[in-house]
């Protein structure tokens, strides 16, 4: 062979590889261009969520979502959409938005002080906490049955559509709830307290259920395969609890107290076991999102390394991962697929459901149990704050072909609504609670 036919082959060899490359650096720069308008898209409607709406820094991260998806962007510049959000990168997008969900789970689990939340007015925290979900729960698993006698074919089994359903309606989201509390400079006050301790509670019934359902579903109403996955659950949960838990826990006070910090070999292997406890979770049937929230439960209690952890790694989580998944659920809501007014009377019906039980059950529980009416109703006002809980089960309802494309949109939009409702109310509510009593103390 001559030096002309070895350049040939040469060359020909190099082609897979540069064609490779390039359309490596097409998939990174397509990559880049959705991750830089995110963040711009979501650090610009936080802001007006504060500066004119006096919402959280969370509802502004929401609604970024929700623009950037169908519901606008896509309704009004289909092709631009188009653009940004191509179907070739659906998947490293997903798999990103899903691995950002992982960790944020785990960080919700560390900030889970469970027994915490519990030491004041026990009975009250968990009577109002069994109210503010029997309630829901049990009158929207009968609603959900007129709903689905109303859904287009093909229809989901409606055993599972209703449970389902009265469980979107049934959630709190308690870290949305703690940082309202929080940027409100109100989580001392003893209504914040009662109203976490509650809403610990539900979370805690809520991914239960959660667990429960999707187990069903997974095994396609095989009682065997249902009673297998079940048991299975509860022993790696015991095993997780009783034996990794103390090792766990042992293990990281040792290495804390070696290097007075949080090293990167703690990190990684942090993050081995949350995934190892998310791939054995998802395994089981109840999606990884539970394997990385019992790691975070079981790590809480090391209050060093939960702070070391927010320090470190919590601000890209809430920074970067959260809005990945708000723009994830945004694009799967398309509010524009509501069709005509029976469909958006419908969904009014749904948030009027939605609002009064859950308000109902925590505001007549509250009252029964001697607090006072303003106190009550902001007791109900914020159970009702669902936002990124409700999402997350959404999408896993949605994912499991569980809820419609039309019932996710309704679910969704009811989710916006609670969280942005809850913060000017529960701000008046409790400003002038706290106003009321320092005219009391100055009269006494």
């Amino acid at each position: 062979m001559d030096k002309t036919e070895g350049s040939v082959v040469a060359v020909m060899g190099e082609m897979p590889a540069l064609a490779v490359a390039s359309s490596s650096e097409e998939i990174v720069i397509q990559l880049l261009y959705q991750l830089i308008i995110i963040l711009i898209i979501t650090r610009i409607f936080v802001w007006i969520g504060r500066t004119f709406l006096r919402q959280t820094a969370v509802a502004g991260e929401i609604l970024a979502g929700i623009v950037l998806g169908p519901s606008l962007i896509g309704m009004l510049f289909p092709e631009l959409m188009g653009e940004i959000f191509p179907k070739e990168s659906s998947i490293i997008f997903i798999g990103i938005a899903q691995i950002g969900l992982i960790l944020l789970m785990f960080e919700i689990g560390l900030e889970f002080e469970f027994g915490s939340k519990l030491k004041e007015s026990r009975f009250t925290v968990a009577m109002i906490s069994i109210a503010g979900i029997v309630l829901p729960f049990v009158v929207g698993f009968f609603a959900a049955g007129w709903l689905w006698n109303n859904l287009a074919e093909p229809r989901p089994d409606k055993l599972i559509f209703q449970l389902f359903f009265a469980l979107a309606l049934s959630i709190t989201a308690i870290p949305v709830l703690g940082r309202i509390f929080m940027e409100l400079g109100m989580s001392h006050t003893r209504t914040a307290a009662i109203t976490i301790g509650a809403a610990a509670i539900d979370d805690i019934l809520g991914w239960l259920l959660l667990g429960v359902i999707s187990t069903l579903v997974v095994s396609n109403f095989n009682v065997g395969h249902f009673i297998f996955n079940m048991v299975a659950i509860v022993v790696y949960m015991l095993l997780m609890f009783i034996v990794a838990r103390p090792l766990l826990l042992r293990w990281l006070a040792t290495e804390l107290r070696k290097d007075n910090k949080l090293s990167h070999k703690t990190i990684a292997y942090i993050i081995i076991f949350l995934f190892l406890s998310s791939t054995i979770t998802s395994h089981l049937g109840i999606f990884a999102l539970i394997g990385s929230f019992t790691i975070g439960v079981a790590l809480h209690e090391n209050r060093q390394f939960v702070a070391l952890w927010k320090e470190r790694i919590g601000s890209l989580v809430y920074v970067f991962f959260l809005p990945i998944f708000f723009t994830y659920t945004g694009l799967r809501t398309d509010i524009g697929s509501l069709n005509g007014p029976d469909e958006w009377l419908m969904c009014f019906l749904v948030c009027l459901l939605a609002f009064s039980t859950k308000f109902g059950g925590a505001y007549i529980a509250s009252r029964l149990l001697g607090e006072s009416h303003r106190s009550s109703a902001t007791i109900g006002i914020s159970m009702n704050t669902r936002a990124l809980m409700e999402l997350i089960v959404l999408n896993i309802g949605y994912d499991l072909g569980v809820l419609p494309k039309n019932i996710f949109t309704m679910l969704v939009i009811m989710a916006i609504l609670s969280t942005f409702i809850a913060t000017p109310l529960i701000r008046r509510l409790m400003t002038q609670s706290n106003h009321n009593k320092q005219q009391s103390d100055e009269m006494m």
